[in-house]
């Protein structure tokens, strides 16, 4: 196949680990996917298998995730719950200006409404394990990063780990 970016040259496959920032998360590592690269541009071209189960399993493990939600992952989640902003504010009954500053890091989610709008993903997810009292308990203060895999086609349980 040639580049979807600059055309010149003939992509070249190999599996590795891939840095998938498309999602809106900056933190987010598929382990093991085929990713074809250009020899011209050095365009990076991951094959993603099963993309709305990949969400859903990222979704899945920021819900469970004992830190407190960041910005980005207020804004992945949001999204994928298929709202918009001012359906956000609408179903947490706040002002669209909050949803704003919250998703923009102007101002912080309360612990309550954090806990309500994850409860109302994994409702939405159909998330079994999540148990509200591991989630969000401690502070976001250390810098996280979640590998997602491929196991027997099928996206297995992310791990987190933290920055190196």
């Amino acid at each position: 196949m040639k580049c979807p970016i600059c055309g010149r040259a003939e992509v070249t496959w190999n599996v590795r680990n891939y840095h998938y920032d498309a999602c809106g998360l900056d933190n987010v590592i598929l382990v093991g996917i085929t990713v074809g690269t250009c020899p011209e541009c050095n365009c990076l071209v991951p094959k993603i298998p099963q993309m709305e189960a990949l969400h859903d399993c990222i979704a899945h493990a920021l819900v469970k995730k004992e830190e407190r939600l960041t910005p980005a992952e207020i804004v992945f989640l949001r999204k994928s719950l298929g709202w918009s902003g001012t359906d956000f504010a609408a179903n947490m009954q706040c002002d669209k200006s909050q949803i704003s500053k919250w998703e923009n890091g102007k101002a912080n989610m309360g612990k309550q409404t954090e806990l309500l709008f994850r409860e109302i993903v994994a409702g939405r997810k159909k998330i079994t394990d999540y148990k509200r009292v591991d989630a969000a308990r401690k502070e976001a203060n250390k810098v996280v990063t979640l590998f997602v895999r491929m196991a027997d086609n099928y996206w297995a349980e992310p791990e987190w780990r933290e920055a190196a």
